[in-house]
């Protein structure tokens, strides 16, 4: 089924709807799609293409061919979102607070079910390792963070005693990326259960790890976009946007939000190239 939207292509300078960004930051945005509604977590699926959940429709939706697709309807605050080389898509279902599994078809199949916690918010983004293909779930309300087989038969906690973990990622080197909205740090998993933190964010949301690395958080505090590069401090390369609630990376690496109150989906400019990187 398919529902219609503005689609804007082309480049928007900061000084629209964005506070100038930080020194050495990419002098544009370009801005991808308005969608309307509340879209939230985002990926970009096997076949290049925008997937994103929208929270006040209870929608899953795919930006094809210049147009909003809607790929699964019916879901109670789809947040995170992972995508499967098959089409599969996995979903983290906010409101029933359980992990959910949608075929190309659009069936939908609960692959495991957490524990909630009375007064809340249920699991948020979640993330997938590439090396192992196991999704990374941040346990939300119960502070932890767990490693699953896509099929939800194998679970395995590998953090505990956190504040509010609300998304994952892992690095070259099998390290696991947690944002954590209440400690206010971006906290590191080593792959021996070492926990370590990474820099202060004002309410830090999402994270990605691109191909040199480099890993990118959002805050939504300051609706800032950093990048740490390295061993070094992270640096804030956006400011301003408007609820940062999703972050993924296109083919080149450059980092792609989900700007939720004016519900745009924009793409950062690292580089002269970068508008030329395929969706």
């Amino acid at each position: 089924m398919v529902s219609w939207c503005v689609v804007l292509f082309g480049l928007l300078t900061l000084g629209q709807g964005a506070r100038p960004p930080a020194a050495g930051a990419a002098g544009n945005l370009q801005v991808l799609a308005t969608v309307g509604g509340q879209p939230d977590d985002i990926t970009v699926d096997a076949k290049g293409r925008l997937v994103w959940g929208n929270l006040s429709r209870g929608t899953i939706e795919r930006l094809q061919s210049g147009r909003v697709v809607t790929v699964a309807r019916g879901l109670s605050v789809p947040e995170g979102i992972v995508a499967l080389s098959s089409g599969t898509l996995i979903v983290a279902e906010q409101g029933l607070d359980r992990i959910d599994r949608i075929s190309t078809g659009g069936a939908l199949t609960v692959i495991s079910r957490l524990q909630p916690v009375a007064g809340q918010e249920g699991v948020d983004g979640i993330g997938r390792d590439p090396r192992t293909g196991q999704l990374l779930v941040p346990d939300s309300p119960n502070g932890t963070v767990l490693r699953m087989t896509v099929n939800g038969r194998q679970i395995e906690q590998i953090a505990g005693g956190l504040g509010r973990p609300v998304d994952t990622a892992a690095d070259a080197h099998g390290n696991v990326l947690v944002p954590d909205e209440h400690l206010g740090t971006l906290v590191v998993i080593s792959p021996k259960g070492r926990i370590s933190h990474r820099g202060s964010f004002n309410t830090p949301d999402d994270v990605a790890v691109d191909q040199k690395g480099h890993i990118w958080v959002t805050s939504l505090g300051d609706g800032g976009l950093w990048e740490i590069a390295g061993a070094g401090a992270p640096r804030e390369v956006l400011s301003g946007l408007a609820n940062p609630q999703g972050l993924t990376l296109d083919r080149c690496g450059d980092p792609i939000v989900v700007d939720q109150n004016s519900t745009r989906i924009v793409r950062v400019l690292l580089g002269a190239q970068s508008s030329r990187c395929p969706l």
